[in-house]
Order: structure tokens, then C-alpha cells, then sequence
């Protein structure tokens, strides 16, 4: 899966592609392989974000930023799961760890949130690629 589509992009080409998987597993494969993604990214920001704002100030600047605001404390974990959850690249778990990462919010919960958000992508993206399916006859 790439970084930017994630199951965005995998269920319509495994769809289009693979004729002969059964759609549910097709959604099951990509929905599981994008919730693993969540904590290994924890575990990527825990390894690369501090020497980066020890060497950067102005990256430093910017987890300040998000860190200061109240978005994660207003909308807190049901807006990180309606954010995930947006069938867009570039809203799915890699962006949703990060914001949970630069919004201080505790790991189990937001890898939850994720993860919800993750399953909603996943059958709106299945969903709407079985019709496009359909209606185009590939």
C-alpha cells in the first residue's frame, strides 16, 4: 500500500484487477493490512520526530503549533475517526497517526479511532467501487 492511498487505492485495483477474490476479502485483506500500519508509524515518530525537532526549529515550531491548539481536545478522538474515515488520499492511517502524534493524544485510544476510521474508509471505498464496477460492466 502507498503511504498516500492506502486502502484508497488498493480496493478499487485489487477489485478491477483481481476478478476471481471475492470482494469481502478483497476489503478485509486491505482494511487489516491499514490498521498495522498504525502502530509501527507510532513507533517511526518516536524514532525520527525528536532528533528532527532537536536539528529543525522550525519543524519544532510546527509540533509547538499543533501541540498548543485545542482541535485534538475539541473534536478528541470521534473527529480523528470522521477524519480517517474520509474515502480521500491523504486521510487515512498514516495522517491520522501523525495527527494523533502531534496532538498529544494516548496511543491505544487513538490507534482505536484509527482503526475505526479505517473499517468506515474501507466499506465506503468497497462500496463505491462495486458500483462504479457495475456501472462501467468491467
Amino acid at each position: 500500500m502507498v503511504p498516500a492511498l492506502e486502502l484508497r487505492g488498493s480496493i478499487p485495483l485489487a477489485l478491477v484487477i483481481a476478478t476471481d477474490i471475492h470482494p469481502f476479502f478483497v476489503f478485509l485483506t486491505c482494511v487489516a493490512l491499514n490498521i498495522l500500519v498504525i502502530p509501527f508509524t507510532f513507533k517511526g515518530l518516536d524514532l525520527f520526530a525528536p532528533p528532527l525537532t532537536r536539528k529543525s526549529k522550525r519543524i519544532a515550531s510546527i509540533f509547538a503549533w499543533f501541540r498548543k491548539r485545542s482541535y485534538g481536545r475539541k473534536w478528541g478522538l470521534a473527529g480523528l475517526a470522521a477524519f480517517v474515515s474520509i474515502p480521500l488520499p491523504v486521510t487515512g492511517a498514516y495522517t491520522g497517526t501523525l495527527m494523533a502524534y502531534l496532538l498529544g493524544m494516548k496511543r491505544k485510544q487513538a490507534g482505536l479511532a484509527i482503526a475505526i476510521g479505517i473499517i468506515v474508509a474501507g466499506i465506503l471505498v468497497t462500496l463505491a467501487s462495486l458500483g462504479i464496477i457495475s456501472l462501467l460492466g468491467i
